[in-house]
C-alpha cells in the first residue's frame, strides 16, 4: 500500500519517542532507516527499523574508542543503537584520516543499522575514498556447500567526485538475511537460488531454509573471506562461528585520504571515470548500470510523489511500535 514519507517518519519518531531514544539522536535513526526504504533496500527499511527498534532499550552508554595506535582504532560501543554508533566510528576514521591519510576503525559490541551505503558516501563527501563492511553470524555457504561458516559479510564503498560519490553497496550472498527473516513473516516462498536447507540444497521454503548463499562461487567465497578478516582477526573480533549473537559481530570503516598519494585530488578523475561509464554502452545499445544511482534516483522519485510503497504488515508492525509494543512480530 501507498504510505506517505512523512508519515512513516512521524511513526518512527514516535517510535523512537516509546523506546526512550533521545529526542536529539531521533533524526539521525530515523533519517538512516528511511533512506534504505527510499532507495528501494527495503529489507534495510522499514522492515528492518521494526526489527532493530526491539533493542534500542538495550544501550548501555556512548561508544568508546578502547585501542588505538596510527591509523588504527578500535571502538566498543556499549551497545548503543546502529546508526549511531556508525556515525561515531565514521567521525573517528575521518580524524585519524586527516592526521595519517588513512583511518582504519574497527567496531564490536553494537546495535545493527540499515543500508551500509549511507556510511561510506559520509566518508566520500569529505574528498575520501569511504568503507564500510561488517561481518554476521555464520549464516552463509558458499555455493555447493553444506556447512555454514561465513557471515553474510555486506560491502559498502564510495569514491569521492566533483558531484555525488560513485557508490556501491552489497552483501556477499545472493540476498540478504533480512529477506529469509521477511519472507518467513509474511509467508512467502523466497527468491529462487538465494537460500539453502541444512543439506545444503537450494529451497525457496523460508522455514527449511539455514544458510544464504555467498554469490559467485570461489569469486565470492573469496571476497567474502577478505571481508571477514577486515571485520574480524584485523581488530580481534571474532569470526566464522565464533560470533555468537549481535554483539560479537564485527564492523569495519576505512577513510583513505587521496591527497596524501596523489597532491591533485582524486574527485576529478573519479568524475571522468563516471562520464566513461555513462558514455558505455551495454549489448542492446543501451547504457551501464553505474552503482548506486538507481537508489538515489529512487529516492528522488519517492521523494517527489511524497509516498512509498509499504507492505501492510509492515506498516502494522511499525504503528505497534510507535505504541510503545516491541514484542509483537
Amino acid at each position: 500500500m501507498r504510505v506517505a514519507i512523512e508519515e512513516l517518519r512521524a511513526l518512527m519518531a514516535a517510535s523512537c519517542r516509546a523506546a526512550r531514544v533521545p529526542k536529539q539522536e531521533t533524526a539521525l535513526v530515523v533519517e538512516h532507516y528511511l533512506a534504505g526504504e527510499l532507495r528501494g533496500k527495503t529489507s534495510h527499511g522499514v522492515t528492518k527499523f521494526c526489527f532493530e527498534s526491539r533493542f534500542f532499550h538495550e544501550r548501555q552508554s556512548p561508544p568508546e574508542v578502547v585501542r588505538e595506535r596510527g591509523v588504527f582504532a578500535v571502538i566498543d560501543a556499549h551497545r548503543e543503537i546502529g546508526p549511531l554508533s556508525a556515525a561515531f566510528a565514521v567521525r573517528i576514521a575521518l580524524d585519524r584520516a586527516a592526521r595519517y591519510g588513512a583511518g582504519f576503525v574497527g567496531m564490536i559490541n553494537t546495535q545493527r543499522y540499515g543500508i551500509l551505503a549511507i556510511w561510506s558516501e559520509e566518508i566520500a563527501r569529505h574528498g575520501l575514498l569511504g568503507i564500510a563492511a561488517n561481518t554476521s553470524r555464520a549464516e552463509a555457504a558458499v555455493a555447493g556447500g553444506r556447512t555454514p561458516v561465513l557471515g553474510v559479510n555486506p560491502l559498502a564503498f564510495a569514491l569521492p567526485t566533483l558531484d555525488e560519490p560513485l557508490s556501491a553497496d552489497m552483501s556477499t550472498t545472493v540476498a540478504p538475511m533480512g529477506v529469509l527473516w521477511e519472507c518467513r513473516r509474511a509467508g512467502q516462498p523466497l527468491p529462487a537460488g538465494c537460500f539453502v536447507d541444512a543439506d545444503g540444497q537450494p529451497t525457496e521454503d523460508p522455514d527449511r531454509a539455514v544458510s544464504a548463499v555467498v554469490f559467485g562461487e570461489h569469486r565470492g567465497f573469496a571476497i567474502s573471506l577478505l571481508l571477514q578478516a577486515l571485520t574480524g582477526s584485523l581488530f580481534g573480533f571474532p569470526m566464522g562461528s565464533d560470533v555468537a549473537d549481535t554483539w560479537t559481530t564485527g564492523y569495519t570503516f576505512i577513510a583513505l585520504d587521496p591527497a596524501f598519494a596523489n597532491p591533485d585530488g582524486s574527485a576529478a578523475a573519479n568524475s571522468r571515470l563516471v562520464e566513461q561509464l555513462h558514455a558505455a554502452q551495454d549489448a542492446d545499445g543501451g547504457t551501464l548500470r553505474v552503482p548506486g544511482e538507481n537508489g538515489r534516483a529512487r529516492a528522488v522519485d519517492a521523494q517527489a510523489a511524497g509516498t512509498v510503497e509499504v507492505p501492510e504488515q509492515v506498516l502494522r508492525r511499525l504503528r505497534a511500535r510507535a505504541g510503545g509494543d516491541f514484542t509483537s512480530d
